[in-house]
């Protein structure tokens, strides 16, 4: 298999190369660097914040850092070189900058993906089974998982480092370089297909599935509502009908009650 740059003639466009204006290239680089300024620093508040703060430490701010810090390797892998990409429109980092920045966007975003799918899952368990979730959801257990998930999205995109590559694309004014596919593109079909299923389309699936039955039991049983309101409402119910049904009402209400404060203090 060999390197497409080694054959200038196979991307010779045969046509004459046109820059783009200086206001285009100002504009876009600002908006660039204000939507990556923005989303870096607030992704490092986030972390900054969980890891600092001790009862920040939970098992779903665990996921959230995870996601947090999956989004800033996208903003800086993806977003910063885009800025000098847009001014010299050529690739300035070289080879190894085009393989190592590759790798980065794509296991920043199916590192996303998979701790958008644990946080939804560890969502879905503590609403709608919050007496397991005392024992499952927990911090241990959630670094667990995020340890994993960065594993494997790791080992996963360790192919992107042998199908990027530079290329060239010679105009008959210019050659440009840019950093793009090693082998020829109908090739990568397939490895497009496996991830726009894996990473895209089975979380989104199993997400509106979890969130419709999160949905539905919260619908179906409501948190209770405040103890004074009952008592206000229970004062016009007939003082036999309250000794007869004294046992159940209180077993109910201890069960509605552990179910609830489950249900909180996995919320929150």
């Amino acid at each position: 298999m060999e390197n497409s740059s080694s054959h200038p003639d196979l991307n010779q466009t045969h046509e004459t190369w046109t820059d783009k204006s200086i206001q285009y290239k100002v504009l876009s680089s600002l908006l660039l660097l204000l939507i990556c300024a923005l989303g870096i620093v607030g992704n490092i508040m986030v972390i900054l914040v969980v890891l600092i703060t001790k009862h920040m430490r939970t098992p779903t701010n665990c996921y959230l850092v995870s996601l947090a810090v999956a989004d800033l390797m996208v903003l800086t892998a993806a977003g910063l070189p885009a800025i000098p990409d847009n001014i010299f429109a050529s690739w300035v980092f070289g080879r190894s900058g085009c393989l190592v920045i590759t790798y980065l966007q794509y296991l920043g975003i199916n590192a996303s993906s998979c701790s958008i799918t644990a946080f939804t899952i560890e969502r879905y368990i503590a609403i709608c089974h919050p007496i397991k979730a005392q024992f499952l959801c927990t911090l241990s257990r959630a670094k667990k998982i995020i340890l994993f998930v960065w594993a494997f999205t790791s080992i996963y995109c360790v192919m992107w480092f042998y199908l990027s590559d530079i290329e060239e694309q010679v105009f008959d004014n210019i050659t440009i370089i840019t950093c793009g596919y090693r082998i020829p593109r109908k090739f990568y079909l397939p490895i497009y297909f496996f991830d726009f299923s894996v990473f895209f389309v089975v979380p989104l699936l199993l997400s509106a599935v979890l969130y419709g039955l999160i949905a539905r039991i919260l619908f179906l049983n409501p948190l209770p509502s405040d103890p004074k309101d009952k008592k206000k409402n229970g004062g016009t119910t007939n003082n036999n009908h309250q000794v007869v049904n004294k046992s159940t009402s209180c077993k109910n209400s201890r069960h509605s009650s552990s179910t609830a404060t489950s249900r909180r203090q996995m919320l929150f």
